[in-house]
Protein backbone atom coordinates (compact mmCIF):
# COMPACT_ATOMS: atom_id res chain seq x y z
CA UNK A 1 0.00 0.00 0.00
CA UNK A 2 2.89 2.31 0.71
CA UNK A 3 4.19 1.89 -2.89
CA UNK A 4 0.80 2.82 -4.34
CA UNK A 5 0.83 6.14 -2.47
CA UNK A 6 3.15 7.47 -5.15
CA UNK A 7 1.07 6.14 -8.01
CA UNK A 8 -0.55 8.76 -10.28
CA UNK A 9 -3.93 9.54 -8.78
CA UNK A 10 -2.88 8.28 -5.33
CA UNK A 11 -0.22 10.86 -4.50
CA UNK A 12 -2.36 14.00 -4.59
CA UNK A 13 -2.90 16.49 -7.41
CA UNK A 14 -0.27 19.13 -8.04
CA UNK A 15 -1.05 21.65 -10.76
CA UNK A 16 1.04 24.45 -12.20
CA UNK A 17 1.03 27.55 -14.38
CA UNK A 18 4.07 28.17 -16.51
CA UNK A 19 5.63 29.50 -19.71
CA UNK A 20 6.78 27.44 -22.70
CA UNK A 21 10.45 28.09 -23.46
CA UNK A 22 11.26 25.35 -25.95
CA UNK A 23 9.26 23.25 -28.43
CA UNK A 24 11.99 21.45 -30.38
CA UNK A 25 11.23 18.03 -28.97
CA UNK A 26 14.03 15.63 -29.97
CA UNK A 27 11.50 12.77 -29.99
CA UNK A 28 9.08 14.83 -32.12
CA UNK A 29 5.99 13.87 -30.13
CA UNK A 30 4.88 17.44 -29.47
CA UNK A 31 6.44 17.94 -26.03
CA UNK A 32 7.52 21.36 -24.79
CA UNK A 33 9.77 22.61 -22.02
CA UNK A 34 7.87 24.63 -19.43
CA UNK A 35 9.16 26.87 -16.65
CA UNK A 36 6.57 26.57 -13.84
CA UNK A 37 5.76 29.39 -11.44
CA UNK A 38 6.60 28.50 -7.85
CA UNK A 39 8.54 25.42 -8.88
CA UNK A 40 11.29 26.84 -11.09
CA UNK A 41 13.44 29.94 -10.70
CA UNK A 42 13.57 32.70 -13.29
CA UNK A 43 17.37 32.73 -12.96
CA UNK A 44 18.67 31.26 -16.22
CA UNK A 45 22.10 30.68 -14.70
CA UNK A 46 20.68 28.48 -12.00
CA UNK A 47 18.18 26.74 -14.24
CA UNK A 48 18.80 27.09 -18.00
CA UNK A 49 15.98 26.31 -20.42
CA UNK A 50 17.77 23.15 -21.53
CA UNK A 51 17.43 21.70 -18.00
CA UNK A 52 13.67 22.11 -17.79
CA UNK A 53 11.61 18.90 -17.98
CA UNK A 54 9.75 18.02 -21.12
CA UNK A 55 5.98 18.36 -20.74
CA UNK A 56 3.47 16.26 -22.64
CA UNK A 57 0.60 18.19 -24.20
CA UNK A 58 -2.91 16.86 -23.66
CA UNK A 59 -5.11 16.74 -26.77
CA UNK A 60 -8.94 16.77 -26.83
CA UNK A 61 -10.97 13.59 -27.27
CA UNK A 62 -11.67 14.64 -30.90
CA UNK A 63 -7.95 14.18 -31.64
CA UNK A 64 -6.59 10.57 -31.55
CA UNK A 65 -2.97 11.79 -31.46
CA UNK A 66 -1.62 8.51 -32.80
CA UNK A 67 -0.30 7.02 -36.02
CA UNK A 68 -0.14 10.46 -37.62
CA UNK A 69 -3.85 11.04 -37.11
CA UNK A 70 -5.33 14.20 -35.68
CA UNK A 71 -3.66 17.61 -35.30
CA UNK A 72 -0.01 17.00 -34.54
CA UNK A 73 2.17 18.44 -33.21
CA UNK A 74 0.47 20.72 -30.71
CA UNK A 75 0.44 24.41 -31.55
CA UNK A 76 2.21 25.90 -28.55
CA UNK A 77 5.00 28.41 -29.13
CA UNK A 78 7.78 29.83 -27.00
CA UNK A 79 6.20 32.41 -24.71
CA UNK A 80 2.82 30.62 -24.42
CA UNK A 81 1.33 30.60 -20.91
CA UNK A 82 0.01 27.16 -20.03
CA UNK A 83 -1.67 25.30 -17.21
CA UNK A 84 -1.19 21.66 -16.27
CA UNK A 85 -0.34 19.15 -13.61
CA UNK A 86 2.50 16.81 -12.61
CA UNK A 87 1.96 13.11 -13.11
CA UNK A 88 4.63 12.60 -10.46
CA UNK A 89 3.45 14.83 -7.64
CA UNK A 90 6.57 14.12 -5.59
CA UNK A 91 9.38 14.47 -8.19
CA UNK A 92 7.59 16.96 -10.46
CA UNK A 93 9.53 15.82 -13.53
CA UNK A 94 6.59 14.67 -15.62
CA UNK A 95 4.46 17.72 -16.34
CA UNK A 96 1.31 17.44 -18.48
CA UNK A 97 -0.17 20.52 -20.13
CA UNK A 98 -3.95 20.62 -20.25
CA UNK A 99 -4.42 24.03 -21.82
CA UNK A 100 -3.03 27.45 -22.71
CA UNK A 101 -3.89 30.77 -21.08
CA UNK A 102 -4.38 33.83 -23.27
CA UNK A 103 -3.88 37.23 -21.75
CA UNK A 104 -2.70 40.73 -22.45
CA UNK A 105 1.10 40.86 -22.58
CA UNK A 106 2.45 44.20 -21.37
CA UNK A 107 6.07 43.77 -22.43
CA UNK A 108 8.06 41.93 -25.12
CA UNK A 109 10.12 38.81 -24.56
CA UNK A 110 13.26 39.23 -22.44
CA UNK A 111 15.76 36.52 -23.31
CA UNK A 112 17.80 37.33 -20.21
CA UNK A 113 15.13 36.12 -17.77
CA UNK A 114 13.16 32.96 -17.34
CA UNK A 115 9.44 32.76 -18.04
CA UNK A 116 10.17 34.29 -21.46
CA UNK A 117 10.86 33.17 -25.00
CA UNK A 118 14.65 32.60 -24.77
CA UNK A 119 15.30 32.79 -28.50
CA UNK A 120 17.43 35.74 -29.42
CA UNK A 121 20.69 36.34 -31.26
CA UNK A 122 21.95 37.78 -27.94
CA UNK A 123 20.83 34.91 -25.70
CA UNK A 124 23.51 33.45 -23.45
CA UNK A 125 21.85 30.06 -23.77
CA UNK A 126 23.71 28.76 -26.78
CA UNK A 127 20.97 26.39 -28.06
CA UNK A 128 18.62 29.43 -28.27
CA UNK A 129 21.06 32.12 -29.35
CA UNK A 130 19.64 32.47 -32.82
CA UNK A 131 17.07 34.44 -34.72
CA UNK A 132 13.88 32.36 -34.95
CA UNK A 133 11.76 32.08 -38.09
CA UNK A 134 8.92 33.65 -36.11
CA UNK A 135 8.95 35.47 -32.80
CA UNK A 136 10.34 35.93 -30.24
CA UNK A 137 6.99 36.01 -28.45
CA UNK A 138 5.37 38.26 -27.31
CA UNK A 139 6.01 40.36 -30.40
CA UNK A 140 7.57 43.77 -30.01
CA UNK A 141 6.07 46.35 -32.34
CA UNK A 142 7.97 46.82 -35.60
CA UNK A 143 10.32 43.95 -34.79
CA UNK A 144 7.65 41.29 -35.22
CA UNK A 145 8.33 38.57 -37.78
CA UNK A 146 4.68 37.67 -38.39
CA UNK A 147 2.49 39.55 -40.81
CA UNK A 148 -0.56 39.92 -38.56
CA UNK A 149 0.50 43.25 -37.05
CA UNK A 150 -0.15 41.98 -33.51
CA UNK A 151 1.86 43.83 -30.87
CA UNK A 152 2.52 43.90 -27.16
CA UNK A 153 -0.12 45.79 -25.21
CA UNK A 154 -3.18 44.28 -26.87
CA UNK A 155 -5.18 41.14 -26.07
CA UNK A 156 -3.93 37.81 -27.37
CA UNK A 157 -7.25 37.39 -29.18
CA UNK A 158 -6.70 37.64 -32.92
CA UNK A 159 -7.51 41.06 -34.36
CA UNK A 160 -9.73 39.38 -36.95
CA UNK A 161 -12.03 38.32 -34.11
CA UNK A 162 -12.46 41.85 -32.75
CA UNK A 163 -14.94 43.48 -35.08
CA UNK A 164 -13.72 46.73 -36.62
CA UNK A 165 -10.31 46.14 -35.08
CA UNK A 166 -9.91 43.44 -37.73
CA UNK A 167 -9.24 46.24 -40.23
CA UNK A 168 -5.84 46.69 -38.56
CA UNK A 169 -4.86 43.10 -39.32
CA UNK A 170 -2.27 43.18 -42.07
CA UNK A 171 -3.93 40.40 -44.06
CA UNK A 172 -7.16 42.40 -44.34
CA UNK A 173 -5.31 45.62 -45.11
CA UNK A 174 -3.49 43.83 -47.93
CA UNK A 175 -6.73 42.32 -49.28
CA UNK A 176 -8.37 45.71 -49.54
CA UNK A 177 -5.31 47.22 -51.22
CA UNK A 178 -5.11 44.43 -53.77
CA UNK A 179 -8.83 44.19 -54.48
CA UNK A 180 -9.56 44.29 -58.21
CA UNK A 181 -11.82 47.24 -58.83
CA UNK A 182 -14.12 47.75 -61.80
CA UNK A 183 -13.14 51.36 -62.29
CA UNK A 184 -9.73 51.46 -64.01
CA UNK A 185 -9.11 54.87 -62.47
CA UNK A 186 -7.55 54.13 -59.08
CA UNK A 187 -7.70 56.60 -56.21
CA UNK A 188 -8.01 56.51 -52.45
CA UNK A 189 -11.58 57.78 -52.50
CA UNK A 190 -12.92 54.96 -54.66
CA UNK A 191 -10.69 52.28 -53.12
CA UNK A 192 -11.21 53.27 -49.49
CA UNK A 193 -7.65 52.69 -48.30
CA UNK A 194 -5.25 54.82 -46.33
CA UNK A 195 -2.12 54.34 -48.37
CA UNK A 196 -1.59 53.45 -52.02
CA UNK A 197 2.08 54.40 -52.16
CA UNK A 198 3.15 50.91 -53.14
CA UNK A 199 3.31 50.92 -56.98
CA UNK A 200 2.92 47.15 -57.09
CA UNK A 201 -0.32 47.28 -55.15
CA UNK A 202 -1.55 50.15 -57.26
CA UNK A 203 -0.86 48.18 -60.41
CA UNK A 204 -2.85 45.22 -59.12
CA UNK A 205 -5.79 47.47 -58.42
CA UNK A 206 -7.06 47.74 -61.99
CA UNK A 207 -10.48 46.58 -63.00
CA UNK A 208 -11.30 43.44 -64.98
CA UNK A 209 -12.69 44.15 -68.48
CA UNK A 210 -15.45 42.05 -70.02
CA UNK A 211 -15.87 41.03 -73.67
CA UNK A 212 -17.90 43.19 -76.06
CA UNK A 213 -20.01 42.20 -79.05
CA UNK A 214 -18.62 42.86 -82.57
CA UNK A 215 -19.84 46.00 -84.33
CA UNK A 216 -21.10 44.83 -87.75
CA UNK A 217 -22.24 48.12 -89.19
CA UNK A 218 -21.35 47.15 -92.79
CA UNK A 219 -23.50 44.00 -92.90
CA UNK A 220 -26.01 44.34 -90.07
CA UNK A 221 -29.00 46.65 -90.05
CA UNK A 222 -29.34 48.57 -86.81
CA UNK A 223 -25.89 47.54 -85.56
CA UNK A 224 -24.99 49.09 -82.18
CA UNK A 225 -21.51 49.81 -80.80
CA UNK A 226 -21.15 48.17 -77.37
CA UNK A 227 -18.96 49.92 -74.81
CA UNK A 228 -16.45 48.02 -72.68
CA UNK A 229 -17.76 46.75 -69.35
CA UNK A 230 -15.87 46.10 -66.11
CA UNK A 231 -16.43 44.01 -63.02
CA UNK A 232 -14.84 44.35 -59.63
CA UNK A 233 -13.81 41.93 -56.93
CA UNK A 234 -16.31 41.99 -54.03
CA UNK A 235 -15.25 43.80 -50.88
CA UNK A 236 -13.56 41.57 -48.32
CA UNK A 237 -16.07 40.16 -45.86
CA UNK A 238 -18.79 41.52 -48.14
CA UNK A 239 -18.59 44.97 -46.48
CA UNK A 240 -16.58 48.14 -47.00
CA UNK A 241 -13.96 49.25 -44.53
CA UNK A 242 -15.99 52.27 -43.52
CA UNK A 243 -19.39 50.54 -43.46
CA UNK A 244 -21.98 52.29 -41.31
CA UNK A 245 -22.91 48.94 -39.78
CA UNK A 246 -19.85 46.73 -39.34
CA UNK A 247 -21.51 43.28 -39.14
CA UNK A 248 -18.43 41.08 -39.26
CA UNK A 249 -15.96 39.44 -36.91
CA UNK A 250 -17.70 40.64 -33.76
CA UNK A 251 -16.29 39.29 -30.52
CA UNK A 252 -16.90 36.55 -29.37
CA UNK A 253 -18.58 35.11 -32.48
CA UNK A 254 -15.71 34.95 -34.96
CA UNK A 255 -13.56 31.86 -34.42
CA UNK A 256 -10.11 32.44 -35.90
CA UNK A 257 -7.15 30.13 -36.34
CA UNK A 258 -3.92 31.71 -37.54
CA UNK A 259 -0.57 29.96 -37.94
CA UNK A 260 2.81 31.50 -37.39
CA UNK A 261 3.48 32.14 -41.08
CA UNK A 262 0.09 33.79 -41.59
CA UNK A 263 -2.22 30.99 -42.78
CA UNK A 264 -5.72 31.91 -41.59
CA UNK A 265 -9.02 30.11 -41.12
CA UNK A 266 -12.16 31.92 -39.94
CA UNK A 267 -15.59 30.64 -38.97
CA UNK A 268 -17.59 33.81 -38.42
CA UNK A 269 -20.93 33.40 -36.64
CA UNK A 270 -21.59 37.13 -36.27
CA UNK A 271 -25.29 37.83 -36.78
CA UNK A 272 -25.69 39.20 -40.31
CA UNK A 273 -22.00 38.63 -41.11
CA UNK A 274 -21.77 34.84 -41.21
CA UNK A 275 -18.72 33.88 -43.24
CA UNK A 276 -16.20 31.12 -43.97
CA UNK A 277 -12.67 32.21 -44.85
CA UNK A 278 -9.42 30.41 -45.63
CA UNK A 279 -6.21 32.18 -46.64
CA UNK A 280 -2.67 31.16 -47.51
CA UNK A 281 0.12 33.44 -46.35
CA UNK A 282 0.83 34.35 -50.02
CA UNK A 283 -2.56 36.01 -50.29
CA UNK A 284 -4.43 33.21 -52.04
CA UNK A 285 -7.80 32.89 -50.34
CA UNK A 286 -11.33 31.54 -50.48
CA UNK A 287 -14.21 33.35 -48.80
CA UNK A 288 -17.94 32.65 -48.60
CA UNK A 289 -19.86 35.86 -47.88
CA UNK A 290 -23.00 36.22 -45.73
CA UNK A 291 -25.23 36.16 -48.83
CA UNK A 292 -23.68 32.88 -50.03
CA UNK A 293 -21.43 34.49 -52.65
CA UNK A 294 -18.03 32.86 -52.96
CA UNK A 295 -14.78 34.61 -53.84
CA UNK A 296 -11.67 32.63 -54.77
CA UNK A 297 -8.46 34.50 -55.49
CA UNK A 298 -5.26 32.73 -56.49
CA UNK A 299 -2.14 34.89 -56.56
CA UNK A 300 -0.07 32.15 -58.20
CA UNK A 301 -0.88 29.40 -60.71
CA UNK A 302 -3.98 27.21 -60.50
CA UNK A 303 -4.11 23.49 -61.27
CA UNK A 304 -7.35 21.49 -61.24
CA UNK A 305 -7.31 17.77 -61.99
CA UNK A 306 -10.56 15.79 -62.12
CA UNK A 307 -10.20 12.04 -62.51
CA UNK A 308 -13.88 11.57 -63.28
CA UNK A 309 -16.55 13.72 -64.87
CA UNK A 310 -17.27 17.37 -64.13
CA UNK A 311 -20.71 18.93 -64.26
CA UNK A 312 -21.23 22.67 -63.89
CA UNK A 313 -24.56 24.48 -63.84
CA UNK A 314 -24.56 28.29 -63.88
CA UNK A 315 -27.92 30.03 -63.69
CA UNK A 316 -26.58 33.45 -64.55
CA UNK A 317 -23.96 35.20 -66.64
CA UNK A 318 -20.33 34.15 -67.03
CA UNK A 319 -17.46 36.57 -67.66
CA UNK A 320 -14.01 35.16 -68.43
CA UNK A 321 -11.06 37.49 -68.91
CA UNK A 322 -7.47 36.37 -69.43
CA UNK A 323 -4.39 38.41 -70.26
CA UNK A 324 -2.52 35.42 -71.63
CA UNK A 325 -2.99 32.62 -74.14
CA UNK A 326 -5.84 30.11 -73.89
CA UNK A 327 -5.33 26.56 -75.13
CA UNK A 328 -7.99 23.84 -75.20
CA UNK A 329 -7.26 20.24 -76.15
CA UNK A 330 -10.37 18.09 -76.43
CA UNK A 331 -9.57 14.48 -77.26
CA UNK A 332 -13.19 13.53 -77.70
CA UNK A 333 -16.10 15.33 -79.34
CA UNK A 334 -16.98 18.94 -78.67
CA UNK A 335 -20.66 19.90 -78.67
CA UNK A 336 -21.67 23.54 -78.28
CA UNK A 337 -25.35 24.48 -78.17
CA UNK A 338 -26.34 28.15 -78.01
CA UNK A 339 -30.02 28.92 -77.68
CA UNK A 340 -29.47 32.64 -78.16
CA UNK A 341 -27.04 34.63 -80.29
CA UNK A 342 -23.42 33.58 -80.72
CA UNK A 343 -20.94 36.33 -81.51
CA UNK A 344 -17.17 36.37 -81.95
CA UNK A 345 -14.94 39.41 -81.92
CA UNK A 346 -11.38 38.66 -83.02
CA UNK A 347 -8.87 41.51 -82.99
CA UNK A 348 -6.24 39.78 -85.11
CA UNK A 349 -6.11 36.62 -87.22
CA UNK A 350 -8.58 33.75 -87.27
CA UNK A 351 -7.26 30.37 -88.46
CA UNK A 352 -9.29 27.17 -88.73
CA UNK A 353 -8.05 23.77 -89.89
CA UNK A 354 -10.53 20.94 -90.32
CA UNK A 355 -9.27 17.38 -90.66
CA UNK A 356 -5.89 17.92 -89.01
CA UNK A 357 -5.81 14.30 -87.83
CA UNK A 358 -5.34 11.14 -89.81
CA UNK A 359 -8.06 10.59 -92.39
CA UNK A 360 -8.99 14.27 -92.65
CA UNK A 361 -12.46 15.58 -91.91
CA UNK A 362 -15.42 17.48 -93.29
CA UNK A 363 -17.03 20.83 -92.52
CA UNK A 364 -20.78 21.02 -92.84
CA UNK A 365 -22.93 24.09 -92.26
CA UNK A 366 -26.66 24.66 -92.38
CA UNK A 367 -27.96 28.22 -92.05
CA UNK A 368 -31.73 28.61 -91.71
CA UNK A 369 -31.67 32.31 -92.36
CA UNK A 370 -29.44 34.81 -94.09
CA UNK A 371 -25.67 34.93 -94.48
CA UNK A 372 -23.96 38.31 -94.69
CA UNK A 373 -20.25 39.02 -94.63
CA UNK A 374 -17.82 41.87 -95.27
CA UNK A 375 -14.22 41.20 -96.17
CA UNK A 376 -11.88 44.15 -95.77
CA UNK A 377 -12.57 47.54 -94.24
CA UNK A 378 -14.11 49.01 -97.38
CA UNK A 379 -14.43 52.71 -98.15
CA UNK A 380 -16.47 54.99 -95.97
CA UNK A 381 -18.67 57.35 -97.96
CA UNK A 382 -16.82 60.61 -98.39
CA UNK A 383 -13.69 59.20 -96.78
CA UNK A 384 -10.24 58.28 -98.08
CA UNK A 385 -9.62 55.37 -100.45
CA UNK A 386 -9.84 51.98 -98.80
CA UNK A 387 -6.63 50.23 -97.78
CA UNK A 388 -5.22 47.38 -99.81
CA UNK A 389 -7.06 44.64 -97.97
CA UNK A 390 -10.17 42.53 -98.41
CA UNK A 391 -8.48 39.85 -100.51
CA UNK A 392 -9.82 36.29 -100.75
CA UNK A 393 -7.54 33.41 -101.64
CA UNK A 394 -8.93 29.93 -102.05
CA UNK A 395 -7.92 26.54 -103.47
CA UNK A 396 -10.40 23.71 -103.94
CA UNK A 397 -9.00 20.33 -104.95
CA UNK A 398 -12.39 18.77 -105.69
CA UNK A 399 -15.74 19.81 -107.16
CA UNK A 400 -18.06 22.67 -106.28
CA UNK A 401 -21.81 22.06 -106.47
CA UNK A 402 -23.88 25.16 -105.78
CA UNK A 403 -27.66 25.43 -106.13
CA UNK A 404 -29.23 28.87 -105.89
CA UNK A 405 -33.00 28.65 -105.65
CA UNK A 406 -33.50 32.31 -106.51
CA UNK A 407 -31.51 35.09 -108.12
CA UNK A 408 -27.83 35.90 -107.88
CA UNK A 409 -26.36 39.39 -108.20
CA UNK A 410 -22.62 39.80 -108.40
CA UNK A 411 -20.95 43.20 -108.79
CA UNK A 412 -17.23 43.42 -109.57
CA UNK A 413 -15.86 46.96 -109.50
CA UNK A 414 -12.65 45.97 -111.23
CA UNK A 415 -11.61 43.20 -113.63
CA UNK A 416 -12.77 39.59 -113.52
CA UNK A 417 -10.83 36.65 -114.96
CA UNK A 418 -12.05 33.09 -115.43
CA UNK A 419 -9.71 30.40 -116.70
CA UNK A 420 -11.07 26.91 -117.30
CA UNK A 421 -8.88 24.02 -118.38
CA UNK A 422 -11.67 22.03 -119.97
CA UNK A 423 -15.20 23.00 -121.02
CA UNK A 424 -17.46 25.86 -119.87
CA UNK A 425 -21.24 25.53 -120.01
CA UNK A 426 -23.53 28.51 -119.39
CA UNK A 427 -27.23 27.81 -119.70
CA UNK A 428 -30.50 29.32 -118.55
CA UNK A 429 -31.96 25.94 -117.69
CA UNK A 430 -35.25 24.44 -116.70
CA UNK A 431 -36.47 22.99 -113.44
CA UNK A 432 -35.35 19.46 -114.31
CA UNK A 433 -31.70 20.27 -113.58
CA UNK A 434 -29.42 18.42 -113.22
CA UNK A 435 -31.08 15.67 -115.28
CA UNK A 436 -31.20 17.81 -118.42
CA UNK A 437 -29.85 21.09 -119.69
CA UNK A 438 -33.01 22.34 -121.34
CA UNK A 439 -32.92 26.12 -121.67
CA UNK A 440 -35.85 28.05 -120.20
CA UNK A 441 -34.59 31.59 -119.67
CA UNK A 442 -32.50 34.38 -121.16
CA UNK A 443 -28.77 35.00 -121.10
CA UNK A 444 -27.57 38.57 -121.50
CA UNK A 445 -23.91 39.51 -121.97
CA UNK A 446 -23.21 43.24 -122.05
CA UNK A 447 -19.98 45.19 -122.21
CA UNK A 448 -19.40 48.92 -121.91
CA UNK A 449 -16.56 48.74 -124.42
CA UNK A 450 -15.29 45.75 -126.40
CA UNK A 451 -16.71 42.23 -126.37
CA UNK A 452 -14.45 39.52 -127.83
CA UNK A 453 -15.03 35.83 -128.43
CA UNK A 454 -11.94 33.85 -129.49
CA UNK A 455 -11.05 30.22 -129.94
CA UNK A 456 -7.54 28.84 -130.51
CA UNK A 457 -8.93 26.08 -132.67
CA UNK A 458 -12.25 24.49 -133.48
CA UNK A 459 -15.60 26.02 -134.36
CA UNK A 460 -17.39 29.06 -133.00
CA UNK A 461 -21.13 28.51 -133.38
CA UNK A 462 -24.08 30.81 -132.90
CA UNK A 463 -27.46 29.07 -133.00
CA UNK A 464 -30.79 30.70 -132.38
CA UNK A 465 -34.06 28.89 -131.87
CA UNK A 466 -35.82 31.81 -133.53
CA UNK A 467 -34.26 34.94 -135.04
CA UNK A 468 -30.57 35.83 -134.84
CA UNK A 469 -30.00 39.53 -134.67
CA UNK A 470 -26.57 41.10 -135.19
CA UNK A 471 -26.35 44.89 -134.93
CA UNK A 472 -23.45 47.29 -134.83
CA UNK A 473 -23.65 51.01 -134.04
CA UNK A 474 -20.73 51.56 -136.42
CA UNK A 475 -18.98 49.49 -139.06
CA UNK A 476 -19.53 45.74 -138.93
CA UNK A 477 -16.56 43.82 -140.25
CA UNK A 478 -16.93 40.14 -141.15
CA UNK A 479 -13.78 38.49 -142.48
CA UNK A 480 -12.84 34.91 -143.24
CA UNK A 481 -9.31 33.75 -143.99
CA UNK A 482 -10.76 31.33 -146.56
CA UNK A 483 -14.39 30.90 -147.63
CA UNK A 484 -17.60 32.51 -146.52
CA UNK A 485 -20.52 30.16 -147.01
CA UNK A 486 -23.96 31.61 -146.50
CA UNK A 487 -26.98 29.27 -146.83
CA UNK A 488 -30.62 30.18 -146.41
CA UNK A 489 -33.58 27.85 -146.77
CA UNK A 490 -35.75 30.54 -148.30
CA UNK A 491 -34.01 33.74 -149.24
CA UNK A 492 -31.11 36.05 -148.48
CA UNK A 493 -32.15 39.68 -148.15
CA UNK A 494 -29.36 42.30 -148.19
CA UNK A 495 -30.41 45.95 -147.86
CA UNK A 496 -27.93 48.80 -148.26
CA UNK A 497 -27.61 52.16 -149.93
CA UNK A 498 -24.43 50.88 -151.56
CA UNK A 499 -23.23 47.32 -152.12
CA UNK A 500 -19.61 46.66 -153.16
CA UNK A 501 -18.68 43.20 -154.34
CA UNK A 502 -14.99 42.65 -155.00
Amino acid sequence: MAEQSYFMGQDGFVWFVGVVEDRNDPERIGRVRVRCLGFHTEDLNSLPTADLPWAHVMHPVTDPSMHGMGSTPSFLVEGSWVIGFFRDAQEKQQPVIIGSLPGNPDKPADHKEGFNDPRSPYSKQLPYARTPNYGPYPLDGDTYSRDSGHEVGEPDTNRLAQGEASETHNSLIDRRLRRLRGDPEINDETVGVDDDSDPEITRLGTGVPTATKPYLSLVQDGAKLETRGWWDEPDPKGIKKYAAVYASGQYPYNHVHESESGHIHEIDDTKGGERLYTQHMSGTFEEIHPDGSKVVKIVGDNYEIIAGSSNVAIFGDVNITTTGTVRELIKGDYHLEVEGDYTQKIHKNHRVKVGAGEGGGNREEEIKGNHAYQIGTGQVEGGPPPPDDGHVKARITGNIDTVIDKSEVRIINDTSSLSVKNAIKIAAIGPTYPDTLLPSGDITIAANNNLSTTTISGITSFKSGDKLNMKSADTMHIKSETTIDMDATTEVDVDSALINLN
